[in-house]
Protein backbone atom coordinates (compact mmCIF):
# COMPACT_ATOMS: atom_id res chain seq x y z
CA UNK A 1 0.00 0.00 0.00
CA UNK A 2 1.51 3.11 -0.85
CA UNK A 3 0.96 7.04 0.14
CA UNK A 4 2.92 10.18 0.93
CA UNK A 5 3.32 12.52 4.23
CA UNK A 6 4.91 15.94 4.26
CA UNK A 7 8.84 15.59 4.50
CA UNK A 8 7.64 18.05 7.71
CA UNK A 9 5.45 15.80 9.39
CA UNK A 10 8.24 12.96 9.80
CA UNK A 11 10.92 13.28 13.01
CA UNK A 12 13.40 10.63 12.49
CA UNK A 13 14.25 8.88 15.67
CA UNK A 14 17.17 6.18 16.47
CA UNK A 15 16.67 2.27 16.24
CA UNK A 16 16.72 2.76 20.10
CA UNK A 17 13.97 5.12 20.30
CA UNK A 18 11.76 3.01 18.59
CA UNK A 19 12.33 -0.06 20.34
CA UNK A 20 11.65 1.61 23.23
CA UNK A 21 8.35 3.02 22.15
CA UNK A 22 7.52 -0.77 21.02
CA UNK A 23 8.57 -1.67 24.67
CA UNK A 24 6.19 0.90 26.20
CA UNK A 25 3.00 -0.28 28.41
CA UNK A 26 -0.02 0.63 26.03
CA UNK A 27 -3.91 -0.14 26.00
CA UNK A 28 -5.12 -1.93 22.97
CA UNK A 29 -9.55 -0.94 22.15
CA UNK A 30 -11.03 -4.20 22.60
CA UNK A 31 -14.50 -2.66 21.18
CA UNK A 32 -16.57 -2.76 17.88
CA UNK A 33 -15.59 0.71 17.50
CA UNK A 34 -14.31 3.49 20.14
CA UNK A 35 -13.77 7.43 19.87
CA UNK A 36 -11.24 9.60 21.56
CA UNK A 37 -12.74 12.91 21.90
CA UNK A 38 -9.92 16.13 22.13
CA UNK A 39 -10.41 19.57 21.80
CA UNK A 40 -14.26 19.00 20.51
CA UNK A 41 -13.14 16.45 17.85
CA UNK A 42 -13.96 12.79 17.67
CA UNK A 43 -10.61 10.10 16.68
CA UNK A 44 -12.28 7.07 15.85
CA UNK A 45 -10.46 3.96 16.70
CA UNK A 46 -11.14 0.14 15.21
CA UNK A 47 -10.56 -2.47 17.36
CA UNK A 48 -6.48 -3.61 17.71
CA UNK A 49 -5.34 0.56 18.13
CA UNK A 50 -2.75 1.30 20.37
CA UNK A 51 -3.04 3.62 23.06
CA UNK A 52 0.13 4.57 24.20
CA UNK A 53 -0.96 5.59 28.01
CA UNK A 54 -0.12 3.46 30.71
CA UNK A 55 -1.75 2.30 33.90
CA UNK A 56 0.77 4.15 35.35
CA UNK A 57 0.62 7.17 34.97
CA UNK A 58 1.42 10.28 37.01
CA UNK A 59 -2.02 11.83 35.68
CA UNK A 60 -5.35 9.98 35.14
CA UNK A 61 -5.38 10.22 31.26
CA UNK A 62 -9.55 9.94 31.10
CA UNK A 63 -9.65 13.06 33.27
CA UNK A 64 -8.12 15.15 30.17
CA UNK A 65 -8.88 12.73 26.95
CA UNK A 66 -12.67 11.65 26.33
CA UNK A 67 -12.76 8.17 25.73
CA UNK A 68 -15.89 5.79 24.62
CA UNK A 69 -15.18 2.46 23.82
CA UNK A 70 -13.36 -0.65 25.76
CA UNK A 71 -9.27 -1.33 26.16
CA UNK A 72 -7.17 -3.89 27.69
CA UNK A 73 -3.81 -3.53 28.85
CA UNK A 74 -1.52 -5.35 25.63
CA UNK A 75 0.60 -6.26 29.13
CA UNK A 76 -2.30 -8.42 30.32
CA UNK A 77 -2.19 -11.67 28.09
CA UNK A 78 -5.81 -13.26 27.97
CA UNK A 79 -6.24 -16.89 29.06
CA UNK A 80 -7.43 -19.34 26.13
CA UNK A 81 -10.99 -18.64 27.13
CA UNK A 82 -10.96 -14.81 26.71
CA UNK A 83 -9.25 -15.69 23.46
CA UNK A 84 -11.82 -17.89 21.78
CA UNK A 85 -14.51 -15.17 23.36
CA UNK A 86 -12.47 -12.45 21.90
CA UNK A 87 -12.34 -14.10 18.36
CA UNK A 88 -16.10 -14.97 18.45
CA UNK A 89 -17.00 -10.98 18.59
CA UNK A 90 -16.12 -11.12 14.55
CA UNK A 91 -18.15 -14.33 13.96
CA UNK A 92 -20.29 -13.31 10.58
CA UNK A 93 -17.86 -9.91 9.90
CA UNK A 94 -17.78 -10.15 6.03
CA UNK A 95 -14.56 -10.41 4.40
CA UNK A 96 -12.76 -6.61 3.59
CA UNK A 97 -9.07 -6.98 2.18
CA UNK A 98 -7.13 -4.71 4.40
CA UNK A 99 -10.32 -4.51 7.35
CA UNK A 100 -9.58 -4.44 10.55
CA UNK A 101 -13.49 -4.01 11.96
CA UNK A 102 -16.63 -6.09 12.34
CA UNK A 103 -17.78 -4.42 9.80
CA UNK A 104 -15.12 -5.98 7.00
CA UNK A 105 -12.00 -7.83 7.98
CA UNK A 106 -8.75 -9.10 6.19
CA UNK A 107 -8.62 -12.47 6.70
CA UNK A 108 -4.71 -12.73 7.77
CA UNK A 109 -4.87 -9.38 9.47
CA UNK A 110 -7.97 -10.53 11.27
CA UNK A 111 -5.93 -13.15 13.17
CA UNK A 112 -3.54 -10.62 13.87
CA UNK A 113 -5.87 -8.37 15.55
CA UNK A 114 -7.63 -10.66 17.51
CA UNK A 115 -4.43 -11.75 19.00
CA UNK A 116 -3.34 -8.40 19.36
CA UNK A 117 -6.53 -7.69 21.36
CA UNK A 118 -5.54 -10.80 23.51
CA UNK A 119 -2.30 -9.24 24.48
CA UNK A 120 0.00 -11.51 22.03
CA UNK A 121 2.16 -9.66 19.45
CA UNK A 122 2.26 -10.71 15.86
CA UNK A 123 4.95 -9.52 14.22
CA UNK A 124 4.86 -8.69 10.24
CA UNK A 125 5.54 -11.83 8.31
CA UNK A 126 6.64 -14.18 11.69
CA UNK A 127 3.51 -15.97 13.04
CA UNK A 128 4.16 -16.09 16.82
CA UNK A 129 4.35 -19.20 19.12
CA UNK A 130 5.05 -22.62 18.85
CA UNK A 131 4.28 -25.40 16.61
CA UNK A 132 2.30 -28.25 17.67
CA UNK A 133 0.83 -30.81 16.23
CA UNK A 134 -3.11 -30.71 15.55
CA UNK A 135 -3.91 -32.98 18.19
CA UNK A 136 -2.03 -31.45 20.98
CA UNK A 137 -4.39 -28.31 20.00
CA UNK A 138 -6.21 -26.57 22.74
CA UNK A 139 -9.03 -23.62 22.41
CA UNK A 140 -7.34 -20.53 21.05
CA UNK A 141 -4.13 -21.91 19.24
CA UNK A 142 -3.98 -21.16 15.81
CA UNK A 143 -4.02 -23.64 12.45
CA UNK A 144 -2.51 -22.48 9.09
CA UNK A 145 -2.97 -24.08 6.08
CA UNK A 146 -0.43 -23.46 3.33
CA UNK A 147 -0.86 -23.22 -0.21
CA UNK A 148 2.93 -23.54 -1.48
CA UNK A 149 1.77 -22.76 -4.86
CA UNK A 150 0.29 -19.65 -4.53
CA UNK A 151 2.23 -18.99 -1.51
CA UNK A 152 -0.62 -18.45 0.31
CA UNK A 153 -1.91 -18.66 4.01
CA UNK A 154 -5.51 -19.42 5.25
CA UNK A 155 -6.12 -19.12 9.00
CA UNK A 156 -8.58 -20.65 11.38
CA UNK A 157 -8.48 -20.44 15.05
CA UNK A 158 -9.45 -23.53 17.43
CA UNK A 159 -12.19 -23.25 19.45
CA UNK A 160 -12.52 -26.64 21.08
CA UNK A 161 -14.96 -29.29 20.56
CA UNK A 162 -13.14 -29.76 16.68
CA UNK A 163 -15.03 -26.44 15.69
CA UNK A 164 -12.48 -23.60 14.11
CA UNK A 165 -12.70 -19.90 13.07
CA UNK A 166 -12.06 -18.86 9.97
CA UNK A 167 -12.75 -16.55 6.95
CA UNK A 168 -14.93 -17.71 3.58
CA UNK A 169 -16.12 -14.52 2.84
CA UNK A 170 -17.38 -13.79 6.12
CA UNK A 171 -15.56 -15.06 9.28
CA UNK A 172 -17.31 -18.61 10.51
CA UNK A 173 -17.70 -22.00 12.40
CA UNK A 174 -16.95 -25.16 11.14
CA UNK A 175 -15.65 -28.27 11.95
CA UNK A 176 -12.05 -28.40 11.08
CA UNK A 177 -12.75 -31.47 8.13
CA UNK A 178 -15.42 -29.49 7.05
CA UNK A 179 -12.44 -26.22 6.63
CA UNK A 180 -9.85 -29.06 5.70
CA UNK A 181 -11.79 -30.24 2.73
CA UNK A 182 -12.75 -26.44 1.74
CA UNK A 183 -9.56 -25.13 1.11
CA UNK A 184 -8.65 -28.88 0.00
CA UNK A 185 -10.70 -28.49 -3.28
CA UNK A 186 -9.99 -24.39 -3.66
CA UNK A 187 -6.16 -24.86 -3.53
CA UNK A 188 -3.13 -26.31 -5.34
CA UNK A 189 -1.83 -29.81 -4.63
CA UNK A 190 1.06 -28.89 -2.70
CA UNK A 191 -0.09 -27.87 0.78
CA UNK A 192 1.26 -28.00 4.45
CA UNK A 193 -0.72 -28.01 7.37
CA UNK A 194 0.35 -26.63 10.73
CA UNK A 195 -0.70 -25.76 14.21
CA UNK A 196 1.00 -23.36 16.52
CA UNK A 197 -0.11 -22.99 20.43
CA UNK A 198 0.28 -18.98 21.00
CA UNK A 199 -1.23 -18.87 24.11
CA UNK A 200 1.74 -20.03 27.34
Amino acid sequence: MGGWVWAKLIKEITGDEYQKFLNQDFQVVTSPIAAIEYLGTNLYLLPGSRLHFSELELFNWQDHIGFTGNYRAHAVKASREELVEIALRYLNAPFQAGGRSIFGLDGDQGFAIIYAIGGYSWKSGKIPGKSITPEEAMPGDLFIFRDLEKQESHFGLFLGAEEILWMDNRMRVSDIDEWEDFLRNNTGEQVVFDARSVVN
